[in-house]
Order: structure tokens, then sequence, then C-alpha cells
């Protein structure tokens, strides 16, 4: 029997052989044990689905992660759907529909200020909050969600209690999922360009959306059955209440879930710590493990650190000339970062030049500072062969170190003219 080629779809996918057997001419095709298949290719249920829900190449086209992910996000879409439709009658009501005393004109008016102080909520925050969303991706997740179900709870509990403040009422839960739609919608983009390792943002982001559409269905019709069969409303609540504490319970295990190999600022302070106390650079999984998805950070400086300072700053705290090019001459002329301590922070100025990976070190720098104040003056290159050993451990242990998610102002200097 000679063979002529073997074939495997994916990593994981069944493996076949093309031969040619010993009494005829023809090419066949047969299992590793030499027997054909049992199940023809095309007629493969679980192939349909996974063409149908899954990008294509998994699990090798997307992040290690992935599937962590997106088992617990769907939980937390099938509680969210049945939440929202427990909600939609009292949102209904507070419109005015089934009431004899209500207009379609009073109603429609309502619906429409419901609906535009939601746009305006969502241009507002987009403003005020847009940049962080890249940075805290997995908190800003966490937090939608949160909000969501606050307004919808809002909705269900408060909004038949007070028919006459309806308006209203109803004008603060848009809002505040209108807020929800652009923290959700944006963070969710992000951790999708984390998963499609192969640059198939595309179809990993049409597969989940693919998903979520097939858990949709499924939930409004259980929510709808809710409805229409729970007649007792303390019932009601209290399945509401449930899905609802399911529903942060599946989003904080979701977000567990990502493994982001990029620093952020927490992720980087939890490395830097490790590093610093006892020479060894963590893994991407034990840092995400470590780093808060709820409020504040596993481990913060003694003072804060602003990257991308004006000069305006530095020449505000240095008065005279001498005091500044005293500053300068701490710092090697090939690096694209000065450091200064100013009023209640640390302040990084950063050169015209300046990369990613300029950033970091400027950062790595600024809390080495922190440790000891004199290092940066008197133990320069012994920072320096730091930065060096902790620069190849990070990349030797997959870290993304060309680029980062550091909170960074535009401000850019030239001191060698």
């Amino acid at each position: 029997m000679k063979i002529h080629f073997r074939e495997q779809y994916g990593s994981k996918g069944d493996e076949f052989l093309y031969v040619t057997p010993d009494s005829q001419e023809a090419i066949v095709r047969v299992t590793l044990k030499g027997e054909k298949p049992k199940i023809a290719h095309k007629l493969s249920l679980k192939r349909l689905f996974q063409r149908i829900f899954l990008p294509a190449g998994y699990p090798d086209s997307v992040s290690h992660d992935y599937l962590a992910y997106q088992k617990w996000d769907t939980v937390q879409a099938f509680c969210s759907t049945i939440s929202g439709t427990l909600t939609t009658h009292s949102i209904l009501k507070g419109v005015g529909v089934g009431s004899d005393q209500v207009n379609p004109l009073s109603a429609t008016v309502t619906w429409v200020l419901k609906d535009g102080t939601g746009h305006f909520g969502r241009i507002l925050f987009a403003w005020w909050k847009g940049t962080e969303l890249d940075l805290n991706s997995k908190k800003w997740r966490l937090r939608a969600d949160i909000l969501n179900d606050l307004a919808m709870t809002i909705d269900l509990f408060v909004l038949p209690l007070y028919p006459k403040y309806a308006t209203f009422i109803l004008c603060c839960t848009t809002t505040m999922k209108a807020i929800v739609g652009v923290a959700g919608g944006a963070t969710r983009s992000a951790l999708t360009q984390h998963q499609a390792i192969r640059g198939n943002l595309a179809d990993v982001a049409s597969k989940d959306s693919a998903q979520e559409t097939f858990v949709n269905l499924i939930a409004s019709f259980v929510g709808l059955f809710l409805l229409t069969s729970v007649k007792s409303q303390t019932v009601l609540y209290g399945l509401f209440f449930f899905i609802t504490l399911l529903h942060i319970y599946a989003n904080m295990k979701a977000v567990k879930a990502v493994c982001l190999c990029s620093f952020n600022e927490a992720r980087y302070l939890i490395a830097l710590e490790e590093y610093f106390r006892n020479g060894r650079m963590m893994l991407p999984d034990e840092v995400n493990k470590l780093e808060r998805i709820t409020i504040g950070q596993t481990v913060s400086l003694t003072a804060k650190v602003k990257l991308g300072c004006s000069a305006k700053d530095i020449t505000d705290y240095y008065k005279s000339a001498y005091d500044l090019e005293g500053l300068l001459t701490c710092f090697d002329a090939r690096d694209k970062f000065i450091i200064a301590e100013t009023r209640n922070y640390i302040a990084v100025y950063l050169h015209v030049d300046a990369k990613p990976l300029d950033v970091l070190k400027a950062y790595f720098y600024a809390a080495s500072y922190l440790q000891d104040k004199h290092q940066v003056r008197d133990r320069y290159w012994e920072i320096q062969n730091k930065w060096n050993e902790f620069l190849n451990l990070a990349e030797c242990l997959g870290w993304n170190i060309h680029a980062h998610l550091l909170p960074i102002d535009e401000y850019r200097l030239d001191w060698r003219i």
C-alpha cells in the first residue's frame, strides 16, 4: 500500500490517509487505522455547527482563552435577554400602552424623549471615557453589564410605583443603557481584536454575533414563556433577581477568563512588583488572574505617574536653566524620555521619536525611581541592566512588548536641538 497524503482538518480534527491499496490502482481515503470513514465529511453535524458558530480554523485561529470566555459570555447573554424580556412589560406600561388615559401622541413624545436622552448620553460618555475603554477593557466590560442590570431593575421595580414620573425614569434608564451600549460595544471590539490572532477580526466578530443572536432567540422564547405562564408577580420578581445574579456571576467569570498579553497599568504594575521583589517575570496567565476587574488596582505606586507631560510642567518646576540641564544629564542621550518629580506626581516627558517600547521603558524607570529616588541619578546603568533583563524575560514568556495600554497624553518634546 502506497501512502500519498496524510490530511488533518485543523490541529484537532480527524486525520485521514490518501492511499493506493496493493490490490487496486484507485486512490482511496481511509482513517489512520486503514478503515473507510463512517460519516461523510460534508454531512458531519459537528462540522456544520462549527462552520456556523465558530471562526474558520478554530481553535488555531483564535486565542487560547477563546472557549473559556465564550462559554460564560453565552450564559450572560442568555440571562440578559431573559431579564430584558421581563422588563419590557413595565417599559411599555410606562409609555402608556394599554392605558385609556394616555393618547398615542403623549406615548410617542415619551418614547422620543427617552431615545433622545439616550443618544445624548451615548455622545457624552464616548467623549468622557472613550479612551479609557481600551486601557481597562475588562473592567468596563463588567461595569457595562452591571449598569445594564441596574437600569432593568429600575424599569421593573421603580417605574410601576411612580407612573407620573415615567418619562423622567425612562429617560434615566435609557441613558444608562446607552452608556452600556457604548462601553459594551467598544470593549467587545477590544476583546475580539485580542481573540483574532490570525488577523481574522471580521470572522471572529461575525461568529460571535451569530452565537449571541442564536442564544438571544432561545432566551426570548424562554422569557416569553415565563411572562405568559407565571402569574405571580412575586415569583417573577424572584426569577428576575436570580437571573440578574447569575448574569453578574457569568460576566465576572467571562472577564476573568480573558488573558490579555499587552501591558496596561494594572498588569504592568503586577509584573513589575514581582520582578523587583523576586527577580521573576510572571506569565500573562498569572498576571491576568491577579488583575482586579471591579475597582482599584492590585498593585499601586506611592505617587501617580503621568506619561506624555507638557514642557510647561517641567519649566514651571525647574526655574533655572542650570537645574534643567542638571536633570537632562541624568539620562542617557539615547533615551527618549525624561523623568522628573513635579508637584505631587512623577512626570514623564517623551521625545518626538518615542515608540511604545520607549514608553514601557520610561514607566519602568519611573517605578524604579519611586522605589529609591537616588537610583536614576546614582545607579542609572544598574537600572538599565534590569530593564534589559525584564524586557528579554517578558518577550520570552509571550508578552507583547511592541504595544501598550498605558494612560498617556499626546505632548512630545525635542531636547536635542
